[in-house]
């Protein structure tokens, strides 16, 4: 027996006022799978490009190894305070009566960001890092080629994907 998932995703484009589905067919297929009972929400976003290659290894070899460098942390550990402090996701546990009972905040994900979003968040780190820690990041239109192979073990770049 198929299953259907909780969460179909198409993509596509308007021509002429109307919305054209990419792979049509498997969209649906999908959709036939779904039980009539269901309520659906139905959303249209636009898609945007996520963080860029480039801004990835500016972020892992110039940005995350410089402050690991100067504060003795290892990059993971960087990148996870990092997201702490600039992209904060607040957590909180309700009893069942609704009242919070505890709270944590962790580090958001930078996964999905667009190139704008990710670049605004390095741009942001890099003004902290000069303001709080006194360290200069250079800046990523610069020339940061050298720093990346002296600093960053082959090892650690080609686990660094993504």
């Amino acid at each position: 027996m198929t299953s259907v998932s909780d969460l179909i995703v198409a993509s596509g484009q308007v021509k002429g006022g109307k919305l054209h589905i990419r792979n049509r067919r498997a969209f649906d297929d999908q959709i036939a799978l779904v039980p009539e009972r269901w309520e659906l929400e139905i959303t249209v976003a636009r898609q945007r490009a996520t963080r860029s290659q480039q801004q990835n290894s500016y972020y892992w070899g110039v940005v995350v190894q410089m402050l690991s460098d100067h504060t003795g942390y290892t990059p993971d550990e960087m990148h996870a305070y990092l997201k702490t402090k600039f992209i904060p996701k607040r957590l909180a546990v309700n009893a069942s009566n609704g009242i919070i009972c505890d709270e944590l905040v962790i580090g958001g994900s930078t996964r999905t960001m667009s190139t704008i979003q990710f670049g605004e968040y390095m741009e942001s780190i890099r003004q902290w890092a000069a303001e709080t820690v006194d360290l200069y990041i250079p800046d990523p239109d610069g020339d940061t080629r050298e720093y990346e192979q002296i600093s960053q073990p082959k090892w650690y770049r080609a686990s660094r994907r993504g």
